[in-house]
């Protein structure tokens, strides 16, 4: 599982970069006007997302998924890693500890599911698929 964590951490790193580099560059906060998504740069309305073949679904689900989101997503997920890393230090320190051994369990079946997310991505490996 340290391998999954230390993969798990580098894609979350690189999201948040992502979408800090799209936030200064866009803004952090898009929203769609049924035409584009748009943003807000300068105190300017700017287009970030602008194309005749857009609908409301597509136009709606980019500007859902704003940098904002992304970097709101990245902090819960960490939690979640940071939660196993708690539970396991706890079972390697009293290995009778049930509780503990239940929480490793748990959180392990937690972050294979986080980690599926990005399983298009270089590094990931089918034994952690949930």
């Amino acid at each position: 599982m340290d391998d999954l964590v230390q993969w798990l951490r580098a894609q979350l790193d690189e999201d948040e970069r992502i979408a800090r580099a799209a936030a200064e560059e866009d803004g952090p906060d898009w929203r769609y006007d049924g035409h584009a998504v748009l943003t807000c740069r300068e105190d300017d309305l700017v287009a970030v997302a602008s194309q005749d073949f857009m609908g409301v679904e597509r136009g709606t689900h980019i500007a859902e998924h704003d940098p904002a989101r992304v970097l709101r997503e990245i902090d819960p997920k960490r939690l979640i890693i940071r939660e196993w890393e708690d539970a396991e230090r706890a079972a390697e320190q009293d290995p009778t500890d049930a509780s503990a051994r239940v929480a490793v369990l748990a959180f392990g079946i937690v972050l294979k599911l986080t980690a599926a997310v990005y399983a298009d991505r270089p590094g990931y490996r089918e034994e952690w698929r949930p």
